[in-house]
């Protein structure tokens, strides 16, 4: 029985000093360097801690929620064995509440306590007024009633209830705008307490500590809620001078933990990409089955900017023309284009915008820019790559919260990316919002001309073409417009196009102008056996307002057949080069102050009586 109880007796002895070497510490890390990626960013962060000897599971705590486990590695374990990692989101644990939630928490009580002082008030002077008819109807009553009094209290009663519902009357005004305050302060809380409600991750290392050290902790992870998109000014003074281009980053991170003093480094490698090399199976052909295309489209070009609130655009046709009614929707919210093609939809959380019309092929594209144009493929036709153009917009830019000094920004060359590294350290805290920081400078050869589609429209428009920028290291993103100190609206700098130079429109000028006649005489349509035979010409004049002699492309086009039955015949345009696979014609000269330039083109075409063929005027 003895040694029974000795037994037990030395069993809880080693369970206790067991429990007494293995510890559970937990702590808080602070962020010290990060990479960030257009998408998700690697993070280090480095706590100095005080280990004792035995086993330990320290736990770093209020991590983002979105880290990839995998890709967790921890350094300063010099004489320490780490038995394992583990990685789980702490669903009892939230963000703590942010100091601009709980001021707009604070002044949405002020404004609920006015609106009710201000709605009891009200109340108050419509109680009066019910006092004072009631009074009216009392005093009616007197027997002792003359033409004086009357009077006297028919002015009395008439000024108070006026001054009354005057006071009612502006207290309405005030609650309604009470109320329209109320309602945005709710909205914006709304969306701060949905980035609060975020769980927060931990991270637990199983340590074996052989000796009490002092030691520096680094935790190195991939997190996906960080990112970054470039931004553009381009600025030119005048038609004379090089156009000037100004590369920034737009940095992002709300990751709940706000960034202090970090060294940032941008990169425009994509750890999320899709590595596994694509396999080339064998094309086979055979009858009564059908090859699926594959589109030319590419949406990985361009990436989500978290920073656009509203996508507006223009949808147009594989011929250029605008299309009406195309569906455009984001996430749940929708609208279609205008008998012009134009549209404009609030974002409202989406990260994809689609497009959708009868006949022609959908389209999904990431929300990467606030102007996004396109032309829809149709459905019958073959695939041409679909075209992203530039465009540029009235609309001033979007605000950035800050703008970090211009110093010089070290660019390093990877072997399938660019490393940007900020020359000081910088603090970035959790937000939605963006950080603006100078990446690089540089004046690029420009050179300017006008260019007018008369078809389509008698605008002429000013067009930059820029040179020499594929050894910028650019990629793509928006960009603000500058010419002559005036703000022009943004565009959109696509680098995932094939053509050697970058073109943007510079808005129209109204000091040219065109006139697109089509003459009756020389234009016709009759009948020659089984055939229908038009003619066509046009007549395109040109008028150059300007004090200085002017560049002017000019392009129109021809007509070209997809059926032996059609005959393009007759064809002549003088002066012009004509695209024999486009049917584009160009007219490319210069103008002088002052100066008229009529052009000229024309053509037959040639048809079966018996099919209707539709001919743009």
């Amino acid at each position: 029985m003895k040694t029974l109880f000795a037994s037990l007796i030395l069993f809880i002895f080693t369970i206790n000093q067991v429990q007494a070497q293995h510890k559970t510490q937990s702590v808080t890390s602070k962020v010290v360097s990060a990479v960030v990626y257009n998408s998700g960013a690697q993070v280090t962060s480095q706590k100095k801690i005080q280990l004792s000897k035995g086993t330990l599971t320290l736990i770093f705590e209020d991590l983002t929620p979105n880290i990839d486990e995998s890709s967790i590695i921890v350094n300063g374990l010099e004489g320490i064995s780490l038995s394992s990692i583990t990685y789980e989101t702490d669903y009892l644990n939230e963000m703590k509440t942010s100091k601009a939630l709980e001021e707009l928490k604070s002044s949405l009580k002020e404004i609920e306590k006015e609106k009710a002082f201000a709605g009891n008030k009200k109340l108050s002077l419509e109680k009066s007024i019910l006092l004072l008819e009631k009074n009216q109807e009392l005093k009616s009553k007197e027997s002792e009633l003359n033409v004086a009094k009357i009077k006297a209290y028919k002015e009395y009663y008439a000024s108070e209830i006026e001054s009354l519902n005057n006071s009612i009357y502006s207290l309405g005004i005030a609650i309604e705008e009470l109320e329209k305050s109320r309602k945005k302060l709710v909205q914006e809380i709304n969306k701060l307490e949905s980035e609060n409600r975020v769980n927060r991750g931990k991270i637990s290392l199983e340590l074996e500590v052989t000796k009490s050290v002092s030691t520096n902790l680094s935790l190195s992870y991939f997190i996906y809620d960080a990112g970054w998109y470039a931004s553009y000014d381009l600025k030119s003074k005048g038609i004379d001078q090089d156009m000037s281009l100004s590369y920034k980053a737009k940095v992002y991170q709300t990751s709940g933990q706000d960034w202090e003093n970090i060294t940032l480094k941008l990169s425009t490698a994509n750890p999320v990409s899709n590595k596994t090399k694509p396999e080339l199976e064998p094309y086979y052909l055979d009858f009564d089955r059908t090859l699926k295309p594959i589109s030319k489209l590419r949406s990985s070009n361009f990436k989500y900017n978290p920073n656009v609130r509203e996508v507006r655009g223009k949808i147009l046709d594989n011929e250029g023309l605008p299309l009406p009614g195309v569906n455009v929707s984001i996430g749940n919210s929708g609208t279609q284009t205008d008998f012009d093609g134009n549209y404009a939809l609030k974002v409202n959380g989406g990260r994809n915008i689609r497009f959708s019309y009868i006949g022609f092929k959908s389209q999904s594209l990431p929300i990467y820019s606030s102007n996004i144009n396109l032309t829809l493929e149709p459905d019958n036709a073959s695939l041409d790559e679909v075209v992203v153009v530039a465009y540029s917009s009235s609309k001033g830019s979007n605000a950035v919260n800050e703008i970090a000094e211009e110093e010089v920004t070290e660019i390093v060359e990877q072997q399938n990316s660019v490393e940007f590294i900020l020359p000081k350290s910088i603090s970035l805290s959790s937000s939605r919002d963006p950080k603006q920081f100078q990446l690089d400078q540089h004046e690029l050869k420009t050179s300017y001309q006008y260019y007018v589609a008369p078809e389509i429209s008698e605008s002429v428009f000013l067009m930059a073409e820029l040179e020499d920028w594929q050894d910028l290291e650019l990629i793509s993103g928006e960009a603000n417009l500058y010419f002559e100190d005036s703000y022009l609206g943004n565009t959109f700098v696509n680098t995932a196009q094939l053509e050697d130079n970058l073109v943007f429109s510079l808005g129209i000028d109204d000091k040219i102008l065109l006139d697109r006649t089509l003459p009756k005489k020389k234009t016709s349509k009759n009948f020659f056996g089984s055939t229908t035979i038009v003619d066509k010409a046009y007549e395109l004049e040109l008028k150059n307002n300007k004090r200085l002699a002017t560049s002017i492309l000019v392009q129109e086009r021809l007509p070209i057949s997809r059926n032996e039955a059609i005959k393009i015949e007759n064809k002549t345009y003088q002066g012009a080069t004509l695209d024999e696979d486009k049917g584009y014609l160009n007219w490319e000269f210069n103008l002088e102050p002052g100066a008229t330039k009529t052009l000229k083109y024309s053509y037959t075409v040639k048809y079966p009586k018996n099919r209707r063929l539709y001919l743009r005027p």
